[in-house]
């Protein structure tokens, strides 16, 4: 079992597809990962949703999603499948690379005791000290008028 990879499938279906059409292609994917001696971890139906652009001149499409845990080869099949069934006017099949990684986790914060705020070790020390006051500049002397 060490053999199996975790995929995420998602597929667009045509928007006019009955609710049995629906159902025969998911029917399908999860017969296909069960011969492959895979499992389905996760199944969405995100419903009819609007598209970023045309796909064979639909503008909407239903949307399903699959988590699955399956051998490599199987992804062949999975795509072989797909691209077979008209209902199907697009899909996407990618390898999950994150879904083993844990989160990191998040550092603990301790509260600071009452009264104790402003009160820590590190002082202000400025980059650059401000300059010294300049002293006040003394009046200017009265002019006397020129005598010509």
């Amino acid at each position: 079992m060490s053999n199996l990879l975790k995929y995420d499938v998602i597929y667009i279906l045509d928007p006019g597809t009955s609710a049995d059409e629906m159902t025969a292609v998911s029917t399908k994917i999860e017969q296909i990962v069960a011969e492959a001696k895979g499992t389905v971890l996760k199944k969405d139906d995100w419903g009819k949703r609007r598209l970023a652009y045309a796909v064979k001149k639909h503008r909407e499409g239903h949307y399903v999603f699959f988590h699955v845990s399956v051998p490599p080869n199987a992804v062949a099949e999975i795509t072989r499948n797909l691209r077979l069934l008209e209902k199907v006017i697009k899909f996407s099949i990618v390898q999950d690379t994150i879904s083993h990684l844990k989160p990191k986790p998040k550092p603990v914060r301790t509260p600071r005791p009452a009264g104790a705020e402003g009160t820590g070790s590190r002082t202000f020390t400025p980059r650059h000290p401000a300059p010294a006051p300049k002293a006040p500049e003394a009046p200017a002397a009265p002019s006397t008028p020129a005598a010509n």
